[in-house]
């Protein structure tokens, strides 16, 4: 049975319409794959050396061990943003006389086969014989190596956990991220030393290697955990839940705001509604923390072109990430909406006025780190008139050639259903455009001017958009059909 359910998962990916129609894609991910492998490889084998100069008086493997609950901690919030959920199309088997059981077994021992469990192995072999197995027994060495791996291990099941339960949850998302941001905190401001604590349990190891057999525990319990919640939803009413009521709002008041406000409440009640979009959207208002990690004076000043990166990403983010799949977000039910008694031009001056006022909005929250430097104001400012007036107009350029469909209901993390050669090469003048214009202009009229001209730049932008929008909508009008037809057979 076993061997049945690793072919019927096979067939399921190779007979699926994105198979082998993403060259684009998977060719990226294999670079980013190739990518990470040889900077964890390489990083294995310079930790050592790196560890011993900066830290010359401490015991390298100790200075290590303090530093491994700050990496889980990164981890456990990378997998809940990228790691999918062990799911495969059980309903043909649930009709079938197999046992849930095997069906969640199946499932939880098949998601372990993940590359960010594979990854870790390209850092950790190369510390292991580098840097504790020449001052450890064979002993302590292995089972250092196998606490880690558990680690791992638990990661990966607590984070199948927590997104069953996100999902299942209006309110999920947000405990995740303040309980995640609480410990942050009490670590950041040591009211407990919780990365000293956890580095001396695996210094502790070192010295009592049976120790490691405690930490099987947390393994275990969340895969209990997991089974548990595959068995017990493993039946047909609950394969497709139906949103509850209270997750379902209206928005009907849009409406008083007359056709523009009509398209605007469409555009609100689909990301509102749909996990891809509404994950999404979750994932811009994280980035509004983006500031802490990168405005950091580290005695010579914040750089200027730091401001630029963070302007860059929390004003403009969110339209980013939405105007990326622009307009294959309403792809399932586009042809129905092109027969509709609307103008073209309304449809996209509302996209526009939607994601001009959500910029606005994510500005004004980034206000607060002109407490950390006055700058941010002055780089913010003209970060989001550029955004409106150039990155806004990029968006419906790319937009023109969409051609994949969408599933909203999908996750939107390590989700690359209806991405296209397209969306990977937008980011680059939608993103490092500015960048580049910056940096070019800074060689010659300095910080000061390169800002004003990309202001500029982005004011000349907005005064033309009456012309821009025109001109946008007779080339969304010639791709009508098409789009229809595309989206069909996509």
């Amino acid at each position: 049975m076993k061997r049945s359910l690793n072919y019927f998962a096979w067939r399921e990916v190779t007979r699926s319409s994105a198979f082998g129609k993403s060259m684009a894609t998977t060719i990226m991910l294999g670079f980013l794959a190739l990518y990470f492998i040889v900077n964890f490889l390489a990083l294995g084998f310079m930790l050592p050396k790196l560890i011993t100069e900066k830290f010359p008086n401490a015991y390298p493997v100790s200075v290590f061990n303090s530093y491994l609950l700050v990496y889980f901690g990164f981890d456990l919030l990378m997998r809940q943003l990228l790691q999918s959920l062990p799911t495969i199309s059980f309903k043909p088997f649930i009709i079938l006389n197999i046992k849930r059981s095997r069906i969640s077994r199946y499932l939880l021992i098949r998601s372990v086969f993940h590359f960010f469990n594979f990854l870790p192995y390209f850092l950790l072999i190369p510390l292991t014989f580098t840097l504790v197995a020449p001052h450890y027994s064979t002993l302590a060495t292995v089972a250092w190596f196998a606490g880690i791996l558990l680690m791992i291990f638990t990661n990966h099941f607590l984070t199948t956990y927590l997104k069953w339960w996100i999902n299942e949850s209006g309110y999920g998302f947000y405990v995740f991220v303040g309980l995640f941001l609480a410990l942050y905190g009490i670590n950041f401001f040591k009211t407990v030393d919780l990365t000293g604590l956890f580095g001396q349990f695996f210094d502790t190891i070192l010295h009592q290697p049976a120790l490691a057999f405690v930490l099987i525990i947390p393994v275990v319990t969340f895969y209990l955990l997991n089974d548990r919640y595959l068995r017990s939803n493993l039946y047909l009413n609950l394969v497709d839940k139906k949103q509850k009521d209270s997750t379902v709002r209206d928005f009907s008041w849009m409406n008083r705001f007359g056709d523009y406000g009509k398209f605007i409440s469409l555009d609100v009640r689909m990301i509102w509604r749909n996990k891809r979009p509404r994950t999404q959207f979750m994932m811009t208002i994280l980035f509004l923390f983006y500031g802490l990690l990168i405005y950091k004076d580290q005695g010579h000043g914040i750089p200027d072109f730091m401001f630029i990166i963070g302007g860059l990403m929390m004003v403009s983010f969110f339209s980013i990430s939405i105007g990326q799949f622009f307009p294959a977000w309403h792809s399932q039910y586009f042809a129905m909406l092109m027969t509709q008694n609307f103008k073209m031009k309304q449809f996209l001056q509302a996209f526009y006025y939607m994601n001009v006022a959500a910029s606005f909005v994510y500005f004004l929250l980034s206000l607060p780190y002109t407490l950390i430097d006055t700058r941010v104001i002055y780089y913010h400012s003209a970060m989001l008139i550029y955004h409106i007036g150039v990155n806004m107009n990029l968006i419906f350029f790319f937009g023109k050639n969409s051609k994949r469909a969408l599933d909203l209901s999908g996750s939107s993390m390590f989700n690359y259903q209806g991405m296209r050669a397209t969306q990977w090469l937008m980011v680059f003048p939608l993103v490092f455009g500015p960048l580049i214009i910056y940096a070019l202009l800074k060689l010659a009229l300095g910080a000061s001017g390169a800002l004003l001209v990309l202001g500029g730049l982005g004011a000349v932008g907005i005064l033309l958009q009456p012309h821009l929008f025109n001109y946008f909508t007779k080339a969304y009008l010639q791709q009508k059909h098409r789009l229809i037809r595309d989206y069909k057979n996509s």
